[in-house]
């Protein structure tokens, strides 16, 4: 079936339409002019192009697909058809049309490049970074692929060669807010908190309404310390961009750092506003009420976490230790247990559980629970500590006491004189 397209001119008037988005009337006049153009293959394709930018991705695919009943070898109508799969959250749909728009066009970068940002975002992170370096190989100049490749090396943990992708990008395009903004991700994740806030300054003197640069600066300061600039820096993120649950979020998280309970939760309930299914500000809400005294309240605020996120391991244990403060150490156990369940390795988690089957003169059971709680993490002094409880506890003085003194900073009874001693 061949192509029939309309003359230049009105296609242009169409595409001009689209660009100012405009999308109803360009959808509109390009579905009048397919009755006239049944096979216009570029109509089809500036349909589903109208259709995507209206969220009506299943309309958008139809569309592309009419277009490949008339031309199959249409590499455009497959990238296109792949972006509408990727929104509609059909990954692996959108990863073969990818592959068949570059069977068709092997030079297509910018095909490769969208193909890897969907691999990352599956998890299949090695195969992320080999497409954006074939994309790079098409393209050498391609500064998005090195800062998405940037991205894709940091979720592998390989923060060095993130940095320099970052850089490789900045080398392209200077005034690349977004790569700025991403190498201050890794250099924070790496510890290089000077070097982070730098980049994330660089990024917005580009670009002065970044929220997100704002409210990630605002992290790198809260891991400095500098709670008053990280609190000044995430109300610049929400005065952007007021919708900025995870901005509103971190500022509770800071708040409740500097002793500000009553604003912190406020923050919470702020971003539970904007985002009502946010289980982190749920179980973030709990540890602040916790901290005020109220481990009731605390309880119910892990509880909504749960129904929204039911393999919250951290909400458990934070609903463990609200239970245990409340003076239920049997809930707390059962809590603690939850957790562990989802996170085998919660070496916090085993030595909580200890502490309160000690509450219940659990000795035997608690010393199991410490001891896995070592094997897990060897420096967790609490664990260290709990278990020389246990051992005194059992009556094994001298081993209990040792146990103690490995525990940095514990304070220990001395059995003959009566006196507190390091």
């Amino acid at each position: 079936m061949k192509s029939q397209d309309p003359n230049r001119e009105h296609l242009q008037s169409i595409i001009s339409l689209f660009t100012q988005g405009q999308l109803q009337q360009a959808l509109s006049k390009a579905t009048q002019m397919l009755e006239k153009f049944p096979n216009s293959v570029v109509l089809y394709n500036i349909a589903g192009a109208c259709n995507s930018g209206l969220m009506q991705f299943d309309a958008a695919i139809s569309s592309y697909k009419q277009a490949l009943k008339i031309k199959p070898d249409y590499a455009e109508a497959y990238y296109n058809m792949s972006v509408a799969l990727n929104y509609k959250g059909d990954l692996e749909a959108a990863i073969e049309s990818y592959k068949q728009a570059l069977k068709i066009k092997p030079d297509y970068a910018e095909a490769y490049n969208n193909m890897g940002n969907i691999l990352k975002e599956k998890g299949d992170l090695e195969a992320a970074i080999n497409s954006y370096k074939k994309a790079i190989k098409i393209k050498p100049d391609y500064a998005e692929a090195y800062n998405n490749m940037g991205i894709a090396l940091n979720h592998k943990g390989n923060l060095k060669v993130a940095i320099e992708s970052y850089k490789q990008a900045l080398k392209i395009k200077p005034d690349y807010a977004e790569a700025l903004n991403n190498m201050g991700n890794t250099l924070k994740e790496k510890g290089d908190l000077e070097a982070a806030i730098n980049s994330y300054k660089q990024a917005l003197k580009i670009r002065p309404d970044y929220a997100q640069a704002y409210s990630n600066m605002g992290d790198a300061l809260k891991e400095k310390g500098d709670l008053d600039a990280a609190i000044s820096n995430y109300k610049k993120a929400l005065k952007i961009k007021p919708d900025y649950a995870q901005a509103s979020n971190n500022m509770g998280l800071t708040l409740n750092d500097k002793g500000d309970l009553e604003a912190a939760i406020d923050s919470y309930k702020q971003a539970l506003k904007i985002k009502p299914d946010y289980a982190e500000a749920y179980n973030n809400m709990g540890l602040t009420l916790n901290d005020k005294g109220d481990p009731e309240t605390a309880i119910d605020s892990y509880k909504q976490a749960l129904k929204i996120k039911p393999d919250y391991a951290q909400a458990y244990y934070n609903m463990g230790n609200a239970l245990k403060d409340k003076g239920d150490p049997e809930a707390a156990i059962d809590s603690y247990k939850q957790a562990l369940r989802i996170k085998p390795d919660y070496a916090e988690g085993y030595s909580d559980l200890g502490n309160a089957l000690l509450l219940l003169n659990q000795s035997e059971q608690a010393l199991v629970s410490f001891e896995k709680a070592i094997s897990l993490k060897k420096d967790l002094n609490a664990a260290i500590s709990g278990l020389g409880n246990a051992l005194l506890k059992k009556g094994e003085y001298s081993e209990g006491l040792d146990k103690l003194r490995q525990s940095e900073g514990s304070i220990l009874f001395n059995i003959k004189s009566g006196l507190s001693i390091k």
